[in-house]
Parts: C-alpha cells; structure tokens; sequence
C-alpha cells in the first residue's frame, strides 16, 4: 500500500506541474468581475457547492450554511478571540444552575423587508430548531420551553444545564433566526427566490441563478454598521484547481474552502495572494452502518480498523498535512472538553488480522459496497480503502455519488454498506462531534452516520453536556471514548490543515478567517 500511496503522489505531482504551467498561461490578468474593480467594484468568492434553498429549518447545514449564514443572524456570535459574545441579543442573563437562559434582544434591529425583529420571531425560530431534521438532536433533548414576557426578551428553561448551549447559539450551522411572519406569508415557497428570503443580516439578496451564484448587496441599515464590502458574487466552482487559478488571475477574491497541501506553494508564490492556516474541525472518516448488513457485527468492524492505515490516508487525501485522529474530536487546535487522549486507537495495521476477522465472521469473498462523494479527496481515499480491504478478503466495490444524492440515500436513509465522509464540526466543543456523530438522537442527517445506538454512550454523553466541572467532563468523554474504540461504529482518519485563500487587495484578521461571512471583509488601504 505504501508503494501505491507514492504512485499516487506521483501522479498529483505530475499534475501539481500541469497546473503551474496553465497558471503562467493564464498569467495574471484580473477578470472584469475581480480584483480589478477595487475598492468600489464586486467582492466575488469561489466555493464548492451554493445552497439550493434559503428555507434554513429544512436545509442541509454544510457548505449550505455558507450561503444563508450572509442574510441571517444567529443570537450570539464568536469575537476574534473566539469567544461567544452577543449578537441579535445586546445582553444574556444566566442562572445559577444554568438551566435558564435569559436574552435582552437589540431594539430596532429590522428584517430586510422592513418589518422589526421581536422576541415572537426567535420564539419561532427556536420551535422550528428544536423540529428541524438537522438541529433536533441538539435542542429537543434539551429545551423544556421558550416564553417571551415582552416583545424584547426570550426566556429559554432548559431540561439540564448544558455548557455548551451557548457555542451552537453562536453557530451558524445551528441557529438562524427567521421572521414568522415572512415564514407564514410564503409557506413552502419560502427561501425559493429572491423576493422571498427575509432576514436580519448584514447582506440582502439580489440575485440568484440556481446552480451558478448569488449576488448580495450590503445591508445599509444594519444595526453594527454597513458593511464594508457592498457588492458580493458567490459562485460556484467545484474543482479546487480551477478555483486557485481563478484567484491567480483575480477572477475570484477568496475560495470558501481549505486549499490542499500540495498546492501551498504554488499559491505562496502568488504576487496577490496570502494564504492562512488554521487548526481544522473537519474529520475524515469511515463510517460502517451498525444498524443493518455486515457491519452490525463488531468482529467486521475491527477487521476495516485493522485493514486501514490511517496515516496513509492522510498522505493521500491531505498530502501529509495535517494529523491523524483517535476518535471524534482529536484534534490540533484547543477544543473544549476534550480529554486529550493520546495514542487510544488500538487498530494498528495488521492486513493478517484483518483476513482472520473476516473469516471468523465469514464473510470471506463477500461482496461490499464503498460508497462516497465523486469530488476529490474522496475517490483516492476509496480506492486506498478498496485495496485493502479487497486484500482482506472482501469483494470490494466504490460507488462514487453527486453530493445531494448521498446525502439523501447514504447520510439520511442509512443505505450503504461502508461509506468516506467527512464530519465537518463548526464548533470547537467537543460535545457537537461526539454527540452528533454517537448519540442514538443524531442517527441519520443530524450527523450519526453509522447509525450506532448504544445506551450507556447516550449516557455519558448526555452527562458531559451538563457537567459543569470541567475535569469530571473530560472524564465522562474519556469513558465514551473507551467505547467508541472498543465499538468502532467509525474509523476516525485524520483531521487536515485548514486554510482559507484570499486576494491581498482585501483585509481580514487571521482568526476570523475560517467563518467565511463577508461582513468580516474589508477593502485594503
């Protein structure tokens, strides 16, 4: 496998030089639409997939999020100092057994078609949270009710105290707060089109081709101030390669995702571009489906765990950069609540004792299906998978799939087999990636991939949440963690280096780089 993973590198090399070559024959010409209009022109970012619908309670929160996280606010927010700080609240009061919640809500603060925002209108927003596919396992468990004494404050009663509320209360992916009254007026056809997408943010919605971009234009009346930037494209471009050019060229000022390893000198070496790293929550994995099929037996799960070398994966799919993970939440960069667990994955890898795993389960010859997403690194970490466990004695295929697709049958219906994804935490609590990827709760589109359900992990998971003293919650994560590695509902493959691209003609303060929200742009001097 070792000699394949070079063969791999090789050949991204090969095409590392073919980029570099197509980057000096495109030169360095800005676009009519980039960098060249300056400070009074179009501030146009790249990304990888555009959301089909600004309906927030009934839309995936991925690459999703990016788009609706520019026209909606969330109650509280991350400073630069990644603190959770008031946003559409102007105060929060908390109890002394942090079970109730009071928020004092900005007055004046108004939705894009004019109306005031008003405590009934995160009162709904809260209730649609708590039904929502994607949000429920964090908020049904523990919200108890939701009461507005005036038009200006919110009183969230929770079931048990949670230390982390707060930190999805500033997420983006988890909160968004919608008028009721827009919501009732459109009904289903709400978040479909310009004329029906309503909300407080500091960007309004001008334009939108479905499939291709938005056009936002700036919130004027925002309540912290205009924005800086006016005028923002949002367009898709799937191929990373094809986006790096595009910033070389200055057709695009910014890629809304991580730029892989192999190309960081090439964009280094960019006149007008400066390149960021930061410590990534995105983690790699393997998910088996515990809930039907082969993979229900343990014994064939630790055989894919003894069959994956996890450090190649990372060479392949990450070029080395970045870390390998012992479970969910095993990352670089500082994440609260973690134990800091080192070297707990027991599964070094042994193709022998993968062979006799498989045997004693016998499935020997069998027939597996891997499936994943068509669009890169997905398909190199597929085959390297294939490889080995076709080594193991599995016969082993890869179904590549269109990313709604898998989302529909593989995340939400729990058909597969085996599956690569990734589990991207906007977070840095580790409850949000331990309990939406373990919890019985999470099962399906909230984040449990693998469909796992096992009472005593929602035990302990829903103890962390509410445990106040922060050495006792390590250690109910570090007994979860002893479960995760003994069950291995998942393979946890590596977490890689998060990095965000940008035109030198915009300013931005490092630590705010991984939040993607043009509010945080300016215009160089």
């Amino acid at each position: 496998m070792k000699k394949k993973a070079a063969w791999v590198l090789l050949v991204m090399s090969v095409l590392v030089l073919a980029f570099t070559m197509r980057g000096v024959e495109a030169g360095a010409q800005p676009s009519d639409e980039g960098a060249s209009n300056g400070r009074s022109g179009e501030f146009v970012v790249g990304i990888p997939k555009l959301t089909d619908s600004f309906a927030y309670f009934t839309t995936s929160n991925g690459y999703e999020t990016f788009s609706m996280a520019q026209v909606y606010d969330t109650l509280m927010t991350k400073d630069k100092d990644g603190r959770n700080v008031p946003l559409l609240a102007e105060k929060v009061d908390i109890s002394d057994d942090a079970k109730t919640y009071t928020f004092y809500l900005r007055k004046g603060v108004k939705f894009s078609d004019g109306k005031e925002m008003k405590a009934s209108d995160v009162r709904y927003s809260i209730g649609e949270l708590i039904k929502s596919a994607y949000t429920s396992w964090i908020y049904e468990p523990l919200i108890e009710s939701v009461d507005t004494p005036d038009d200006h404050t919110v009183v969230l009663k929770l079931k048990n105290n949670s230390v982390s509320f707060l930190e999805y209360l500033s997420n983006p992916y988890y909160c968004a707060i919608l008028s009721e009254e827009a919501a009732g007026k459109f009904g289903d056809k709400y978040g479909t089109s310009v004329e029906t997408v309503v909300g407080t943010g500091p960007y309004k919605l001008e334009e939108w081709k479905l499939g291709e971009y938005f056009v936002f234009t700036a919130n004027e009346d925002y309540y912290l101030g205009a924005p800086a930037i006016k005028k923002v494209r949002l367009k898709i471009i799937s191929d990373v390669s094809a986006a790096i050019i595009a910033l070389q060229t200055g057709e695009i000022h910014t890629f809304f995702d991580d730029i892989p390893g192999l190309f960081y000198g090439q964009v280094e070496k960019t006149e007008n571009v400066r390149l960021v790293d930061f410590p990534s929550t995105i983690l790699f994995s393997i998910f088996m489906n515990c809930r039907e099929g082969m993979f229900t037996d343990r014994k064939m799960r630790e055989a894919v765990a003894y069959a994956i070398d996890r450090g190649e994966e990372l060479l392949v799919g990450a070029e080395g950069k970045g870390s390998t993970a012992g479970y969910p939440g095993n990352r670089a960069g500082y994440t609260e609540g973690d134990p800091g667990l080192k070297d707990v994955w027991p599964y070094e890898p042994d193709i022998e004792k993968a062979r006799q795993l498989i045997k004693e389960a016998g499935n020997e010859g069998k027939s597996v299906v891997v499936k994943t997403y068509s669009t890169d690194p997905y398909p190199k970490l597929a085959t390297i998978m294939q490889s080995a466990l076709t080594e193991a004695g599995l016969d082993v295929k890869v179904l590549l799939m269109e990313r709604s697709a898998f989302i529909d049958e593989v995340l939400g219906k729990g058909d597969f087999d085996i599956q690569v994804c990734r589990w991207a935490a906007a977070g840095k609590d580790i409850d949000e990636i331990m309990n939406g990827s373990l919890n019985t709760v999470s099962i399906g589109a909230p984040g449990n991939w693998s469909f796992y359900s096992n009472p005593e992990m929602d035990k302990l998971l829903n103890s962390a949440v509410a445990e106040t003293d922060p050495e006792k919650r390590k250690s109910l994560y570090a007994e979860a963690i002893k479960i995760y590695t003994e069950d291995v509902p998942a393979i946890p493959l590596y977490y890689p280096n998060g990095s965000r691209a940008y035109s030198k003609a915009v300013k931005i303060e490092d630590s705010m780089v991984e939040y993607n929200k043009f509010y945080d742009y300016s215009w160089a001097d």
